[in-house]
C-alpha cells in the first residue's frame, strides 16, 4: 500500500471514533496533512500517532471526515465488492414477498455516502459525498457485479452533495432503464418514473408498517392516509377491501396513484390540499374511519425544528383520532432522525386529550431490516412509528 496522507484526531474525539462512530466533524480534527484533495482516502491518527483506521476527507465539506474502515486496509474494488457482498449477506432471507429492496443504507452498511435501491433487475443510486464521488467508477463496477441489476440510474441530486462542494447529478449509469420502474410488493405491482419520483424512487422503508395497517383493517371499512405521497399505504389497504382516502399537497403524485389503482384494479379516493385543511373538511363532513395513517415528510431537519413538529404531529392526530371509530388504529410515523419516539408519544398524548378519547399504544415500529440500524451509528436510526388504537 502507498504511503498516505494523514489527519490527526483531537483527543477529544479519540474515544468516539475508535468506538466506531464514522463520522469526524470540523472540531474532532487537530491536524491534517497538506495537499489532501477533497475526498480523499486518508489514515486517521490519534495525536499519539497510531493508526485509528482509514477514511474520506473533504475540509470543506460539512462532516470532514468519514471513516471507511479501522484497520490498514487498500479501498479499492476488493474493498467495494466485499462491503456490498456483506450488505446482500446481511439482507439475505429477510426481505421477502418483493423484488424490491435497499441494498446499501450509507453508514449503517459500512458505505457513507452511499444509497442504492434495487427494484427487479433495475438499480437505483445515490451518491452523497466527496469520497465516493472520487472513487464512483470502483463504486459502481462493484455494485454491477454483486448485485447483477441490468441496468441502473443516478438520483444524486441532494443538498448533500452542495455542501461537499458537488453538482447534483442524475441519468442512466448503464443498461436500458425503462420509462416506468415496475416492481412488485406482496400481490401489488407498482411503477415509479426514475427521474420524477422522490429520492431514490420509492419509500420503501414504510413495507413492514404497510403490511401492519393492511392486516388491521377489513373488507368495506373506511382507510385515511394522511400525506399520502403515491399512497403505497391507500393500494395496501384498497386491496384488503377497504374503501380507502388518501390527502397529499401533491397533485402529481396523487395521479400517479390514481394511475397505480386503475393498474391494481382497485379504487381510491384522493384529496389535494394541505393536509389540515383536508382533516378540518373530513371531519366537517363527520367523516368516520376505521384505520389512518398520518405519514408526513420530514417536519425536523434541525432540532430547534422538533417543536414546531410536534405541534404538526398533534394537530393531525387529534382529528384523525376523532374520526376513528371505536377500536379503530391510528399510526402516527416520522421518518426524521431528530424526531423521537417519545415527542411521538407525547404528540399523541396531547392529541387524546383534545380529541377527547384515550388510546392504548399497540406497538412502536422501526424501519426495516434492509434500512439497517447500526448501534455505533445512532444516525442511521430515522424511521420510528406508534401504532394507537382507539378506546370505545
Amino acid at each position: 500500500m502507498k504511503k498516505s496522507l494523514s489527519v490527526t484526531l483531537s483527543p477529544g474525539a479519540v474515544r468516539r471514533i475508535a468506538g466506531r462512530y464514522p463520522f469526524g466533524h470540523s472540531g474532532d480534527i487537530a491536524a491534517a496533512d497538506a495537499g489532501i484533495a477533497p475526498g480523499e482516502v486518508v489514515d486517521v491518527r490519534d495525536p499519539g500517532g497510531p493508526l485509528l483506521g482509514r477514511g474520506y476527507f473533504n475540509a470543506e465539506g460539512a462532516t470532514p471526515l468519514r471513516m471507511l474502515t479501522w484497520q490498514k486496509e487498500e479501498i479499492d474494488l476488493k474493498f467495494y465488492r466485499a462491503r456490498i457482498r456483506a450488505a446482500l449477506a446481511r439482507r439475505a432471507g429477510r426481505i421477502l414477498n418483493t423484488d424490491a429492496m435497499r441494498v446499501l443504507h450509507a453508514e449503517a452498511d459500512g458505505m457513507p455516502g452511499i444509497i442504492a435501491d434495487q427494484f427487479g433487475g433495475v438499480l437505483s443510486v445515490q451518491l452523497r459525498n466527496a469520497g465516493v464521488e472520487r472513487h464512483r467508477d470502483l463504486i459502481l463496477r462493484a455494485l454491477r457485479e454483486e448485485t447483477g441489476a441490468t441496468s441502473a440510474f443516478e438520483r444524486s441530486d441532494t443538498g448533500e452533495r452542495r455542501r461537499e462542494g458537488l453538482g447534483l447529478q442524475t441519468g442512466i449509469l448503464w443498461g436500458d432503464v425503462p420509462e416506468r420502474v415496475t416492481f412488485f410488493e406482496d400481490d401489488l405491482k407498482l411503477h415509479f418514473a426514475p427521474m420524477d419520483a422522490q429520492k431514490t424512487g420509492f419509500f420503501l422503508d414504510q413495507r413492514d408498517n404497510r403490511r401492519m395497517m393492511r392486516g388491521l383493517i377489513k373488507p368495506g371499512e373506511h382507510f385515511l392516509d394522511v400525506y399520502s405521497y403515491t399512497g403505497g399505504f391507500s393500494l395496501h389497504a384498497a386491496r384488503a377491501g377497504a374503501k380507502a382516502v388518501a390527502i397529499d399537497k401533491d397533485n402529481v403524485a396523487l395521479a400517479v396513484l390514481e394511475r397505480e389503482a386503475g393498474l391494481n384494479e382497485v379504487r381510491v379516493g384522493v384529496r389535494w390540499g394541505d393536509a389540515i385543511e383536508q382533516l378540518t373538511g373530513l371531519e366537517k363532513d363527520k367523516r368516520t374511519f376505521s384505520a389512518a395513517v398520518l405519514d408526513p415528510p420530514t417536519l425536523a431537519k434541525r432540532k430547534d425544528d422538533v417543536p414546531r413538529a410536534k405541534r404538526i404531529f398533534t394537530d393531525g392526530a387529534a382529528r384523525a383520532l376523532r374520526m376513528l371509530t371505536p377500536g379503530g388504529h391510528l399510526l402516527i410515523s416520522t421518518c426524521a432522525h431528530y424526531i423521537r419516539v417519545d415527542d411521538l408519544l407525547d404528540a399523541a398524548r396531547v392529541a387524546s386529550g383534545e380529541a377527547g378519547c384515550n388510546a392504548e399504544v399497540t406497538a412502536i415500529t422501526y424501519q426495516p431490516a434492509d434500512h439497517p440500524h447500526l448501534l455505533s451509528v445512532p444516525e442511521s436510526l430515522y424511521l420510528k412509528s406508534i401504532l394507537l388504537k382507539k378506546e370505545g
